[in-house]
């Protein structure tokens, strides 16, 4: 049976969403710290338009794996299309709905609480699938899925600061709730906004080393 093998590009899109998350992160972290809050907004508005863009071409690969893989899955692994398209499918929503909000000028913890939402869902499900041994990798599996499981996770805050001190200032009453543009208490943005960023980095090599091992195998024997 022909077999459209497509994991590949998929991950090599995920390493591109946590390259642009960090990025991003960086650069607005960078102009907030130089009390730049326009261009700080500007590199924000920069990176969602990215990730949206990202989210869009992630949301149609879940889609046809979720409709196609069943029929022309491994044989005897049918259930990959819950275990690889379900939590994509769910990230490309996320992703979506942050550049949409972005885009628009509202407030973006709405998609940070979905993102904690599907961040637990990625742990649950990679941590099923380790229990069932579901991939040929299912160490370097269940690291990843726990290093993106963070990643949504710890979004949230990060989503907290970008609408309280870098949309806030620009756009009226875009802040989750009144406050003043500069934090009372910088540490524990930094001590938040570093460990995201951690989990960015450690979902990306995550992604990296698996795409290594999926392009290195696929290639030599396609399935």
């Amino acid at each position: 049976m022909a077999f459209i093998d497509d994991l590949s590009l998929v991950v090599d899109l995920l390493i591109l969403v946590c390259a642009a998350v960090f990025y991003t992160g960086v650069m607005v972290w960078f102009e907030f710290r130089r009390h730049d809050g326009l261009r700080a907004y500007a590199q924000l508005r920069s990176g969602g338009a990215l990730l949206g863009l990202l989210g869009a071409a992630i949301g149609l690969f879940a889609v046809w794996g979720e409709l196609t893989w069943p029929i022309n899955g491994f044989p005897g692994a049918t259930s990959y299309d819950l275990f690889f398209f379900d939590m994509l499918f769910l990230l490309s929503l996320v992703l979506v709905a942050f550049a949409f909000l972005i885009a628009r000028r509202l407030p973006t913890h709405f998609a940070g609480m979905f993102s904690v939402i599907v961040g637990l869902g990625v742990w649950f499900y990679g941590v099923r699938a380790y229990q069932l041994g579901l991939t040929q990798q299912p160490l370097e599996t269940l690291l990843m899925y726990l290093a993106f499981g963070g990643m949504a996770i710890l979004a949230y805050p990060a989503t907290l600061f970008i609408d309280w001190f870098v949309i806030g200032p620009q756009v009226a009453g875009a802040d989750a709730l009144p406050t003043k543009p500069v934090p009372d208490y910088p540490w524990i943005w930094r001590v938040l906004l570093g460990l995201f960023l951690v989990a960015v980095l450690l979902a990306g090599i995550a992604a990296v080393l698996y795409g290594i091992d999926i392009v290195w195998g696929h290639l030599a024997a396609p399935p």
